[in-house]
């Protein structure tokens, strides 16, 4: 993708291959993009302003819909509004006339789950159950505690408690409690810039894949970027749990450019001693 005419017209070839897939104009719809560091998308870790454009534009044209919101939770090492501002999404919900929500200031209620195996208690904030479809925009990036991270890690973004660094020594069970409280309705992985190497996710070397990749079942579009990235999904713990859990389903049928097309061996990060599972997690 050259340009960002490019992005719009593969945004909307998107949208397109998807079946019978109808927004009412009165929706509520929220896009939640990865924005977990203050940098830029050529370097891989955030996701680029224009995908959501293009995704914005594609709703108020196609289906008419106008009350939408995108979010970001405060993080360890930035705040939402901070990103908002600074990766252009300030400039682009003034230019499209939507609204930016801070998840962690925003208003919520804490609910229990008591299915979840790790986290019992969620905040949920008021937009996120007021919402009638939410769309997921990850990255493509390698991730030094979990392996990699796309579509279900992107959701753990959703908890409004900042200090999420706490919840890595149970990273595989955290992603996959949030997966079923905050799961998404429609996956747009923003694929033109993705991350490798072990400094992942954040600090990552940038390795351009050229690609969007759109799907229904966050369990089968992460399945299919661990096979992107030379990567076993059979082996990836909280991929395997959502999958156990009810999540999603790993069996899909790609439409569109072939893996072997998109296909590339990343460098990945070692892993952590209390995620033993990424051990297995290569093909080779």
């Amino acid at each position: 993708m050259k340009d960002v005419n490019d992005i719009y017209t593969n945004v909307k070839k998107g949208f397109d291959s998807l079946k019978d897939f109808k927004l009412s104009p009165d929706s509520v719809v929220v896009i939640k993009p990865n924005l977990c560091c203050i940098k830029t998308p050529e370097t891989g870790a955030t996701t680029d302003a224009r995908v959501v454009e293009g995704i914005i534009n594609h709703l108020k044209n196609e289906f008419g819909v106008s009350d939408i919101y995108i979010v970001e939770s405060d993080g360890t090492q930035v705040l939402a509004d901070m990103a908002f501002k600074l990766l252009g999404y300030e400039k682009l919900s003034k230019r499209l006339n939507v609204k930016l929500v801070n998840l962690s200031t925003a208003p919520f209620s804490v609910k229990a789950f008591p299915k979840n195996v790790f986290l019992k208690e969620v905040r949920v904030p008021r937009i996120m159950e007021d919402a009638d479809f939410f769309i997921s925009v990850p990255k493509i990036k390698t991730h030094i505690d979990c392996l990699f991270t796309c579509s279900l890690k992107n959701q753990y973004g959703c908890n409004p408690y900042h200090h999420k660094t706490i919840y890595h020594k149970r990273l595989d069970d955290a992603i996959v409690d949030l997966n079923l409280v905050f799961k998404p309705d429609l996956v747009i992985v923003d694929g033109i810039v993705a991350m490798e190497g072990w400094k992942g996710p954040t600090d990552g070397v940038p390795i351009r894949m050229n690609t969007l990749i759109f799907g229904r079942d966050p369990v089968a579009v992460d399945h299919l970027v661990a096979r992107m990235m030379g990567i076993n999904p059979d082996y990836v713990r909280y991929l395997a749990e959502a999958e156990r859990r009810g999540v999603g389903k790993s069996r899909y049928i790609t439409i569109g450019r072939s893996l072997k097309e998109v296909k590339r061996r990343f460098r990945t990060s070692p892993p952590r001693w209390y995620n033993l599972y990424g051990l297995l997690c290569q093909d080779f």
